[in-house]
């Protein structure tokens, strides 16, 4: 749908993005979640019991996966 705003192949399933092999909302590919342009996201992963929102006070270059996302998301499994 986005074409090389991704820069590779993404998943979808009812209208959000699976986590897929990538991790894009976690470790578990089944974990789903949404991005927004400039960094924003929402996620969630059920079997960890784990859902997060994100929004940023200053906007970033990223359709998804933005760095501070990825952080953010790495720092919650890690708390776990």
């Amino acid at each position: 749908m986005l074409g090389p705003g991704f820069g590779r192949e993404t998943e979808a399933g009812l209208g959000l993005w699976l986590s897929g092999p990538d991790g894009s909302y976690g470790p578990n590919p089944r974990a789903f979640g949404h991005d927004g342009f400039g960094g924003s996201c929402g996620l969630a992963d059920p079997e960890a019991g784990i859902a997060m929102g994100y929004v940023m006070n200053r906007m970033g270059p990223h359709i998804a996966d933005d760095p501070r996302k990825m952080a953010l998301v790495e720092a919650v499994y890690s708390a776990r």
